[in-house]
């Protein structure tokens, strides 16, 4: 039986898949309590180590959640080792996508010794993800548990495997946008068709997402698809978003991040932060400047609102892909 948060004070969850991590997440810190912070990546994990084992006068132990890739944990395996087997009431909780292989030289690698012991004390994590065969079943399972309900979830399920493969993180954010697109009423086959093949408008998030790849061609024909994206709505997502790629440059600290981009609940920035590195801080900054004269031309001369996102959107894809890049 895998271990619980309280019998272990170092845990590893390794998934390839966003949401899978998220939901061994969720289970593991459902008994806790106390304070929980929350990084990506942080500079410090010397001093978070620290934590873990230096009491406080003035707050609970908290449980850490750091979100990194396979080369975070393998820099930092000697200082996870070490940690184990602090005595400490502070806990800390690494995601990755999936990890390094091990060494095979003589000298002995920190990261299989890391591997070793967490897995002596059953909190390593690797979570699978379902194979083809128990795809459907388990799409159905997450259909039948959205709040607003489902008619015909099996071809609901159907629908989105054709059009999406089996990819749990797609998958995850197409349920999403159609519990939005749904509104109050059930999630139907007709409205996978509708904003899945794209007789509706497209979710917004896929037009923010090829701007900032420089992908101009592809977030123009997103914003003409279907019905079309509603052009001031489709600029203040692409502020907002360009908002919470620099709040992921000023601060490891994903609460924080939140606060300064004015996001609401806590959201998960661990692609949000991958994406702001790619792009780097002066790049965004130059970006949202872009998009705040804009509307602000807008705001004094009126004009053709499409024609202006257009022309942002190919002034955003020089900027990203320069010639020669």
């Amino acid at each position: 039986m895998p271990a619980t948060l309280a019998s272990a004070r170092l845990h590893l969850i390794i998934s390839a898949s966003l949401l899978l991590r998220d939901d061994c997440l969720a289970e593991l810190l459902r008994p806790w309590s106390g304070p929980l912070k929350r990084v990506s990546e942080p500079p410090n994990l010397e001093r978070i180590a620290l934590d873990l084992d230096t009491p406080s006068l003035f707050e609970e132990p908290s449980c850490w959640v750091v979100r990194c890739d396979a080369r975070y944990v393998r820099k930092h395996a000697e200082l996870l080792l070490r940690a184990i087997g602090g005595s400490g009431a502070g806990r800390l909780i690494l995601l990755a996508p999936g990890l390094e292989k091990a060494g095979s030289g003589k000298v002995a690698d920190p990261l299989t010794g890391l591997t070793k012991a967490l897995r002596a004390q059953e909190a390593l994590h690797e979570v699978a993800q379902p194979d083809a065969k128990e795809m459907p079943g388990w799409l159905i399972a997450r259909l039948t548990s959205l709040p607003q309900g489902v008619e015909r979830p099996k071809q609901v399920a159907e629908a989105l495997l054709g059009h999406l493969g089996e990819d749990i993180d797609a998958l995850a954010g197409a349920l999403a946008t159609l519990a939005i697109y749904a509104g109050e009423g059930p999630i139907t086959p007709e409205a996978v068709e509708a904003l899945v093949v794209g007789t509706a408008e497209r979710p917004i998030w896929e037009f923010t997402g090829a701007v900032l790849e420089g992908n101009a061609a592809r977030a123009i024909a997103l914003m003409h698809a279907g019905e079309g994206l509603e052009a001031q709505r489709a600029l203040s997502a692409l502020v907002s978003e360009l908002r919470k790629l620099i709040a992921c440059c000023a601060t490891s600290d994903d609460a924080l991040a939140a606060r300064l981009s004015g996001a609401r609940g806590r959201p998960n920035l661990y692609y949000a932060r991958q994406r702001a590195r790619q792009l780097g801080k002066a790049c965004l900054q130059r970006l949202l400047r872009g998009c705040q004269l804009t509307q602000r031309q807008l705001r004094q001369g009126g004009g053709n609102l499409e024609l202006a996102l257009e022309t942002l959107v190919l002034h955003a894809q020089r900027i990203i892909r320069p010639a020669g890049r």
